[in-house]
């Protein structure tokens, strides 16, 4: 599916906040917007010595969201500093489900597009 003005707004948060905050711990910014059409943020923050301990940037804004009792993503990205859209871990995938189907943002040669959560997890409800 195309992206709309909403996306490209997304895709722009995302990459202004990981540019104000990169550092050697923070190189990833997120956005999602809510069904309800508030936008969280969040960036990752690795664990240098322990990577599997690192957080990732969706998690921070779905955490941000969730602490103000939003329940339901309408559409997520996550992008690098150099605005490299990236697509979902399969840790995030299966945090970003428990808060619905949302479309997720991805980037192939021609552009960015988006597609909901349930084509990047196939058989989920199997």
């Amino acid at each position: 599916m195309e992206i709309n003005d909403q996306d490209k707004e997304l895709m722009s948060i995302a990459e202004k906040l990981i540019k104000k905050r990169k550092s050697d711990l923070s190189t990833v910014g997120s956005a999602l917007m809510t069904t309800n059409g508030e936008i969280y943020t969040g960036v990752n923050i690795e664990q240098i010595h322990s990577s599997p301990c690192s957080m990732c940037a969706e998690y921070a804004a779905i955490g941000k969201m969730h602490s103000k009792a939003d329940q339901e993503i309408e559409t997520i990205v996550a992008v690098t500093s150099e605005g490299q859209i990236l697509p979902p871990c399969g840790k995030c995938r299966e945090m970003i489900r428990q808060f619905g189907n949302p479309y997720v943002i991805l980037k192939k040669e021609n552009g960015p597009f988006k597609v909901r959560l349930n084509d990047l997890i196939p058989y989920w409800e199997m």
